[in-house]
């Protein structure tokens, strides 16, 4: 009886392993299944910023940019391997240097042609003007998706998608929206503990003296002053318009903040040094900060980076 027992006791440790056995071996089988799923299955149509329904046959292996946003959304995407082109004005990250170059506003189709690529992610902004290079690049077969020109942040979220979608990368697209809205939100909850009366004005120039740019209504940057509590001094005026100097020491701001460092030497200094601008209450209290431009005003990826760094340079108490 024992020798009986000790049998079925051998059969049950057996059926036990073998069992276990079984699960481990199905295991990398479920993986590449729930993988495979994940992936977006080729062709796709892309509805573009000119509402033209491209189709992408397959995963594109080759990519040229015609404007760094779109470059910065796919290197965001883990595919900036596949960029083979792109324009003079490319700057990050830092691999782009070392990528063919294509031409600034004005783009040579003809090398563009011999890089071979799948797919051209061109811009709506310049998609009038170059219309007549898109057209070649379509007639020799190439793919081009014209990206929107996003002016708020919502329209960064649809570029990305659209990129996403055309390299085969949803999955990936969604998650980036979904960090920048987190970081934003975060920036926005923090920004709660702002009192109205305690909200700073804010001059924010893009350009430096003697003709300065700055930024108003219906930019990130405004959009950006809105979501950490602060006001745009000129959030009357519209886009990017060139202010005269005594307006913006009458508006008396109290933090000026320039975007133009990375070209113009010692930005700050130079707002602090203006004539007529002593009484200015930013130079005053010596609120002058520099941001650099690409964080603020490219249409990419880094504009949550851009608001946490403007949140930091105007309430740094509140911001840490």
């Amino acid at each position: 009886m024992k020798k009986y027992y000790s049998f079925l006791l051998a059969m049950l440790m057996a059926v036990i392993v073998l069992g276990g056995c079984g699960d481990k071996q199905s295991e990398p089988k479920q993986k590449e299944k729930a993988t495979e799923e994940q992936q977006t299955e080729f062709p796709v149509t892309v509805k573009d910023a000119l509402n033209d329904k491209v189709v992408i046959k397959e995963k594109p292996e080759k990519i040229i940019s015609l404007i760094p946003s779109n470059t910065e959304i796919v290197y965001a995407l883990d595919h900036g391997d596949a960029i083979v082109g792109v324009t003079d004005f490319d700057n990050y990250p830092e691999e782009v240097m070392s990528k063919e170059k294509i031409g600034g506003m004005e783009f040579n189709v003809e090398k563009m042609i011999s890089l071979k690529p799948d797919l051209v992610f061109a811009h709506e902004s310049t998609a009038d003007s170059a219309a007549a290079g898109l057209q070649q690049l379509r007639d020799a077969g190439i793919a081009v998706v014209v990206v929107n020109d996003a002016q708020k942040f919502d329209g960064v979220y649809t570029s990305i998608e659209m990129i996403g979608k055309a390299i085969g990368e949803q999955e990936k697209a969604a998650e980036l929206v979904d960090d920048m809205k987190n970081r934003f939100s975060e920036l926005k909850k923090q920004a709660e503990s702002i009192k109205e009366n305690e909200q700073k004005t804010v001059f924010v120039e893009v350009s430096p003296a003697p003709e300065i740019y700055a930024a108003g209504k219906n930019t990130f940057i405004d959009e950006m002053l809105a979501l950490i509590g602060a006001k745009n001094a000129i959030g009357d005026m519209e886009g990017w318009p060139k202010v005269d100097q005594e307006a913006i020491v009458e508006r008396n701001p109290d933090v000026v903040v320039t975007t133009y460092g990375y070209y113009s030497e010692k930005p700050v200094e130079q707002v602090l040094a203006r004539p007529g601008w002593k009484n200015v209450k930013a130079v005053k209290d010596q609120q002058v900060f520099d941001v650099h431009s690409d964080l603020v005003t490219r249409s990419g990826p880094r504009l949550a980076e851009g608001a946490e760094e403007l949140a930091k340079a105007i309430y740094p108490d509140v911001f840490k």
